[in-house]
């Protein structure tokens, strides 16, 4: 399961938003809880990708180091990723199962070490979101709880 507040969530929305008609990215900070992926701040990274490509992301090498050194500063670590797909539903396509930081490494698997989550964006306006994991060379869905402190609830998506 991924575990974010409705503020990050909202705050990646927008960041799709921005970057329409090409994808963003950046990264998940957070913790670890059991199988849970638990989020606490979400930071935007450049998309390195030639400006004409509007369907790929190269998450910008410098932006991840500083998010991980944001993270160590907070007592955090690096729990995920995340980037839109504009114009299209949410799920992970084989190129993002192939760019995937378990699958790079190959074989032994690793267990799932991150959560990817993914916001559809279709004509400029933020629609549906979903988070993946990828075990043993495969991606999987999983559950998001999107948290909304100002309720004092949290609601499953």
């Amino acid at each position: 399961m991924l575990i974010i507040s409705k503020t990050d969530l909202g705050a990646v929305r927008d960041h799709g938003r921005r970057d329409y008609p090409r994808e963003c990215c950046g990264l998940l900070l957070g913790r670890r809880s059991g199988d849970a992926f638990v989020v606490e701040r979400v930071y935007p990274a450049r998309n390195r990708s030639p400006v004409d490509v509007v369907d790929r992301y190269e998450l910008d090498a410098g932006d991840r180091h500083y998010a991980e050194e944001a993270a160590r500063a907070l007592g955090l670590s690096v729990v995920g990723f995340y980037h839109s797909h504009p114009d299209h539903d949410v799920y992970f396509s084989e190129t993002d199962l192939r760019n995937s930081e378990e699958y790079l490494l190959g074989e032994p698997w690793l267990p799932p070490a991150y959560a990817y989550l993914v916001v559809s964006v279709r004509e400029g306006k933020p629609d549906g979101h979903g988070a993946f994991i990828v075990n043993e060379g495969r991606s999987a869905a999983i559950d998001v709880k999107v948290d909304d402190p100002s309720e004092g609830s949290s609601s499953g998506d």
